[in-house]
């Protein structure tokens, strides 16, 4: 399926999510990043989305790492697609996100899953066992907020997902 297909087909999507999740986040447009909209064939998947507002610098060392590594139309999502802080519990119903994630998976075809945080990883690890899909953990990128030393860990080291791997697969 081309790029363009794909994107389309998320654009349908993401109406589908704002119209019937309640408190609905999704990856922006910034820059070269295409966020939700992202065609892959790389994945970014987080938890879910905070309560907070996009464009701090956590935010924004992410998409500018996404441009320097040339993973600019990776895709970015969470697997909850309503807001919520840490203590939240997950929604009562979870089968309309568990269907919208499935069905990004179907439209993007991954051959690289890299998520934000151990949780995200085993969950997916146990999910997706069998599928071919490689999956990498890395930090949550929001981390970065708690001090230098994260936002370096996140920046320069490669957490077990090398540059390479974001910029060298393919459909």
């Amino acid at each position: 399926m081309s790029s363009d297909s794909k994107m389309r087909l998320l654009e349908k999507l993401r109406d589908e999510i704002v119209a019937g999740i309640p408190d609905p986040w999704l990856f922006p447009e910034r820059g070269q990043v295409k966020g939700f909209l992202g065609p892959g064939p790389v994945m970014l998947v987080a938890e879910r989305p905070s309560t907070g507002h996009f464009g701090g610098p956590s935010d924004g060392l992410l998409y500018s790492l996404l441009e320097k590594y040339g993973a600019a139309e990776a895709h970015l999502t969470d697997v909850i697609k309503s807001r919520g802080t840490v203590d939240d519990p997950y929604p009562a119903d979870m089968s309309p996100h568990r269907r919208v994630f499935y069905r990004e998976l179907e439209i993007v075809e991954p051959t690289l899953i890299v998520t934000f945080g151990k949780k995200v990883y085993d969950q997916l690890q146990f999910s997706l066992a069998g599928s071919g899909i490689t999956i990498r953990p890395v930090w949550r990128y929001a981390y970065t907020r708690r001090g230098a030393d994260k936002a370096i860990a996140f920046g320069e080291a490669d957490q077990g997902c090398p540059a390479g791997d974001l910029t060298s697969r393919s459909t």
